[in-house]
């Protein structure tokens, strides 16, 4: 909803998460943003809504001194290859492709797999667009948002709420939103879905979602970048709609060796295709990309295994 135009007033809260989380937003408040992936554009009972605290940094901003940025990982392209063969193979046993794009902690292209640039059904991760523009557009006084509209962000991005997004896709013309980031971060092969209404259908690429979070500090005020990546690195492990969020990045082998501040997304069927995708930072900085795409006759648990296979082969091979 269009507010007055006056800026409005932020609650200021304690920020309140653990260590590890407190760890990744202070490296990605410094040089990078974080992103993800969500669920299936079909609208979910919503989750029962939890006090909203929209937590800040404690102190002084979270940023890391010059001296403690890591140094920017150089990969040797023989390893790279090695690194998206595995990633190929594990969805190709299923059926499936797994595109992939990885940043390093400057934000500097990585890590491309060959289908980084083709368009795919977003899922979920159109749910990161959509806050990100809220939040931008509420700092600058263009818009007012509500204490119910920033519960139903929360609950956009950690229990990957469907019936919260679409009520922020309707409220604040959603598929505008995704025009207007797209043209804000470059995304060069994004954009709204082509059937109005349905959010999960709006494409990205592995390449432009890589971008949009390597970016994202640079979008956003301080306090909505710590709201925003706090509210990743708190991923629920069951979804509002019961499906389990614990792959890919936030799959148990892969998560153990490294925190991440994630966006999951699923989605299944159009076009006889299911979408899974894992997005996110980790705790050095890099972003990993991960969307899987594979046919209907491949299972949910198939697809899941061979994503914790393709994440497990880039975080450790990057």
């Amino acid at each position: 909803m269009v507010g007055s135009g006056a800026a409005r007033v932020r609650p200021r809260h304690r920020l309140t998460l653990t260590t590890t989380v407190l760890a990744l937003t202070a490296a990605l408040a410094s040089s990078v943003g974080w992103c993800s992936t969500a669920r299936a554009a079909d609208p979910h009972p919503a989750a029962a809504a939890r006090p909203l605290v929209r937590p800040v940094p404690a102190g002084p901003p979270a940023t890391l001194l010059p001296g403690a940025v890591p140094p920017a990982p150089v990969l040797d392209p023989a390893a790279g290859v090695a690194v998206l063969a595995a990633a190929e193979q594990a969805a190709g046993r299923v059926g499936g492709t797994v595109y992939v794009a990885v940043r390093d902690p400057s934000g500097a292209e990585l890590l491309t797999g060959q289908g980084a640039g083709t368009p795919v059904l977003t899922a979920s991760l159109v749910k990161l667009l959509v806050v990100q523009q809220l939040f931008a557009r509420d700092a600058a006084g263009s818009l007012q948002l509500s204490p119910g509209d920033l519960d139903r962000m929360r609950r956009a991005v950690v229990a990957s709420d469907d019936g919260a997004m679409s009520v922020l896709w309707d409220r604040f013309d959603g598929a505008e939103l995704v025009v207007a980031a797209a043209a804000e971060f470059g995304l060069t092969g994004s954009s709204p879905p082509a059937r109005a209404g349905q959010w999960g259908e709006a494409v990205t690429t592995a390449a432009d979602t890589a971008l949009f979070l390597s970016a994202l500090a640079d979008h956003l005020p301080a306090d909505d970048l710590a709201t925003l990546t706090g509210w990743m690195g708190s991923a629920a492990g069951v979804a509002t709609d019961g499906f389990d969020q614990r792959f890919g990045l936030l799959a148990p082998a892969v998560s153990a060796s490294t925190a991440a501040a994630v966006k999951q997304g699923w989605m299944c069927c159009i076009d006889s295709r299911r979408q899974l995708h894992s997005a996110g930072v980790l705790a050095d900085g890099r972003v990993v990309v991960l969307l899987g795409d594979f046919p209907t006759s491949t299972g949910w648990s198939r697809a899941r295994a061979a994503l914790d296979s393709a994440a497990q082969a880039v975080v450790d091979g990057t």
